[in-house]
């Protein structure tokens, strides 16, 4: 991944850089998987994000709470700083990916810790152990879900993460965006950034630009000038 960073040369478009822990590395190990990748590629990110919330990596969503995760950021924020002074770079943001099936309790005390650990924000959610109202043959197939039945859910916990926050650490809002309103309802539960994946399957790299027109007039219709007056509307 650092060869092919590096082959890029300059960028206009920022790069995030997704890092979690190898399949076979214990939890008690993780924090020294999540430095080697900062070593690696702090020259070619732009942000970072600390991914404790896949369901593909055995025990990974177990980093989410208590010591785990308040040890688990502490040294991601110092190898940040180490190698912000090796490289003379400025500070890069982090920011912390967590899942969507926590409970209201769970959710309250990863947020607080993510909050005390000083991160830049949080990544709202990731994909789901869910099946929920699925009738599909393959519901019962392991891993992540993605897509539409993840929409609500991750808009629940943006909506979530954004009170208990009081609005004041940055949310990217992903899972289940396929249209501007999807997009809209998302800013509006308390995301100040959008992540799209499972769409650009079905959509190609055009969804961007149909998200970004559908939402001018979802902004225009509300009588707003600018997205940054729709994030958390419906707090307030």
């Amino acid at each position: 991944m650092a060869s092919n960073l590096k082959k890029t040369g300059k960028r206009d478009i920022p790069v995030a850089v997704n890092i979690g822990k190898n399949k076979t590395t214990p939890n008690e190990q993780a924090e020294e998987d999540y430095r080697a990748c900062i070593r690696e590629l702090y020259t070619y990110g732009d942000f970072f994000v600390v991914n404790i919330s896949s369901p593909n990596t055995p025990d990974l969503r177990n980093l989410q709470h208590g010591n785990d995760l308040h040890r688990l950021l502490e040294a991601v924020t110092e190898e940040m700083k180490i190698q912000q002074e090796k490289s003379h770079q400025p500070a890069k943001p982090i920011l912390v990916k967590i899942a969507p099936d926590l409970t209201n309790e769970e959710l309250e005390l990863t947020v607080r810790t993510i909050q005390d650990s000083g991160v830049s924000g949080i990544i709202a959610t990731n994909t789901t152990l869910s099946r929920e109202g699925l009738v599909h043959p393959n519901r019962e197939q392991a891993g992540g879900l993605s897509g539409i039945p993840l929409t609500s859910r991750s808009t629940e916990v943006i909506s979530r993460v954004y009170r208990l926050t009081e609005g004041k650490l940055p949310i990217i809002g992903a899972g289940g965006i396929f249209t501007a309103q999807d997009a809209y309802d998302k800013i509006r539960a308390g995301a100040s950034l959008i992540e799209v994946y499972t769409a650009l399957i079905y959509e190609g790299p055009g969804l961007l630009g149909n998200l970004n027109e559908g939402l001018q007039a979802l902004l225009k219709r509300d009588g707003y000038t600018h997205i940054s007056q729709a994030i958390g509307a419906d707090q307030k």
